[in-house]
């Protein structure tokens, strides 16, 4: 019997933590990577959000091979041009979770209206590891 897939966004401030070696961000990626039941969902205006982050902190070559390697991990869709990256690939990529630190996401009152639209929960990167940290 196969277990369900958990399909999960995350947001570029997430993603550019990771990269920059913050530990709950990296341990979010660390638990996505190690489950195979967990898949990434992002969009290109999502990608290139943190992208452009990276680039700035980080220096161009890693944020190229931080892209090559994320774009390897992750199911890419489109949505519409100006649409909030995160919420547009969640709702998209039918996302069970969104993982962010934007207080305009996590607040309860966003939790409250994002759940009128899509079936899914906004969850800051320690809420998103005390959830699944049974997998690393």
């Amino acid at each position: 019997m196969s277990r369900p897939t958990v399909r999960v966004v995350v947001d570029s401030g997430v993603l550019v933590e990771d990269a920059k070696k913050e530990k709950s961000a990296k341990i979010v990626m660390e638990i996505i990577r190690k489950s195979p039941e967990m898949v990434i969902i992002a969009s290109m205006p999502l990608l290139d959000e943190a992208q452009k982050v990276i680039e700035t902190d980080l220096g161009g070559e890693l944020a190229k091979k931080w892209r090559e390697d994320i774009e390897g991990i992750c199911e890419i869709i489109d949505h519409v041009e100006g649409d909030h990256p995160a919420l547009a690939s969640a709702y998209v990529g039918n996302a069970q979770h969104i993982i962010s630190r934007d207080g305009r996401l996590t607040n309860a009152k966003a939790g409250v209206a994002i759940r009128t639209k899509i079936e899914t929960s906004v969850k800051r990167p320690d809420a998103f590891v005390k959830l699944f940290e049974n997998i690393i």
